[in-house]
């Protein structure tokens, strides 16, 4: 089994934004477990290892996912040339098997379709892609590859252990969820960063004094940070999307959430979800797809060359109903805010003067996401502080977050604070 180091441990884990030539793609049409029947799998697990058919094997150590889930990956390289030796056996099959110590078997397959293979391919490895959520255990993977019509075939196994966090400040967000959990080998794109084909939901139960009305309100404006490319506007993304879904799973045990998605260039409510149940992806995915992407600049935004937060402080204040003067009614929700963003130096910040409310008792915790690292590298540390000062005199807490680490870290603390209100 080959070891890689934690970089590229992250770029297998990012590939949906980086082409992969020949991965197979799950075929509708074979169900895993017939697969499973219909090949001698556990039979050959009983022979044990066996390599007919050249590859190379790479389980990836669990780390901690942007999700806030442990994540492990299993990645099978058949050289090139190999796959275009095959190219009149119709199929290559890959099956994959994850168990517990309970004896539950987790399965998943892939097929590699030899007839589409062009011979280019020999100058390359074709690549077999699994990636899983999983819970702290003790684990046996073990693979099969076969070639139906040669009868060849290749056989690993291997035991793998998941440690828990060290000193985990959220120990009970994975309460309920299945031990292992595959993700869509064929998902892209959007779909593989959001990871809609997951059905587990993180344990976010919380307990107020007060009735609360939370909402997620997310920046999700190409602005000239991106550069005018898709690709450094979808490494956002790999942040943004799975922190909004995480928040959106908090289940207030007095009071509601809402989710919102702006893009302050041209003033518009992307995305707005009141009283939220689950995030409508659809809707979400629309709104941050290619032809809303930092590439389609407003003609307004090219003259202007300028980007103003001005409408998230316009949003802000309409939404938690200031009005001058008037505190918010006794036993009125108290309205409690997290705003996510990037950067926010790009920004052309406005002289405005301090938001007019009597009783400013609403709270904002402010999430920076810094997805390139440039605040950490010092070469960007002004936008936060700009941030809260234009908010004042609204409480702002605020977060820089660059991993999924410090996003957890921040969740922590958000949940802790907002349980005391």
């Amino acid at each position: 089994m080959g070891r890689r180091t934690s970089s590229v441990y992250r770029l297998l884990l990012l590939i949906a934004l980086v082409p992969c030539l020949a991965f197979p793609l799950l075929s509708e049409e074979l169900s895993t477990e017939k697969l499973f029947t219909d090949s001698r799998f556990d039979q050959w697990q009983a022979e044990g290892p066996r390599e007919q058919i050249p590859w190379k094997v790479h389980l990836l150590p669990a780390r901690l996912s942007i999700h806030q889930r442990l994540e492990m990956a299993v990645e099978v390289l058949v050289p090139g040339g190999e796959v275009v030796k095959r190219r009149t056996d119709g199929q290559l099959i890959m099956l994959v098997q994850i168990t517990d110590v309970s004896g539950q078997r987790y399965r998943n397959h892939g097929v590699l379709e030899l007839g589409e293979i062009k011979p280019e391919v020999s100058k390359t490895d074709a690549q077999f892609f699994w990636g899983a959520f999983v819970l702290p255990g003790q684990y046996e993977i073990a693979l099969a590859l076969y070639d139906k019509v040669t009868g060849e075939h290749n056989f690993f196994t291997n035991t793998t252990h998941v440690g828990p966090l060290r000193n985990d400040p959220l120990p009970n967000l994975w309460l309920g969820l299945p031990k292992v959990e595959f993700w869509s080998p064929d998902a892209r794109g959007l779909d593989r960063i959001y990871r809609n084909d997951t059905e587990g939901r993180l344990h976010i139960p919380l307990i107020t004094k007060r009735p609360l009305h939370l909402e997620v309100i997310s920046d999700l404006t190409p602005t000239d940070l991106f550069g005018g490319d898709y690709g450094a506007y979808q490494s956002y993304l790999h942040g943004v999307l799975p922190l909004m879904k995480a928040l959106s799973q908090i289940k207030l045990s007095n009071g509601s959430v809402s989710l919102a998605a702006l893009n302050l260039d041209q003033r518009q409510i992307s995305v707005d979800q009141p009283n939220l149940k689950e995030i409508d992806w659809p809707l979400l995915k629309a709104a941050v797809g290619p032809g809303h992407g930092p590439g389609v600049v407003a003609v307004k935004s090219l003259l202007e060359r300028k980007h103003s937060p001005a409408f998230l402080r316009e949003e802000l204040v309409r939404r938690m109903g200031a009005v001058p003067d008037a505190p918010a009614p006794a036993g009125e929700p108290l309205p409690v805010f997290v705003v996510i963003t990037a950067p926010m130096d790009p920004y052309s910040f406005p002289d405005l003067p301090p938001i007019a409310v009597a009783d400013p008792g609403c709270v904002i915790f402010y999430l920076q996401y810094d997805f390139l690292g440039l605040v950490e590298a010092r070469r960007l540390d002004g936008g936060s502080a700009n941030v809260v000062k234009m908010l004042k005199p609204l409480r702002v807490r605020s977060f820089t977050v660059r991993s999924a680490e410090s996003i957890r870290q921040a969740l922590s603390k958000i949940l802790e604070e907002i349980s005391q209100m």
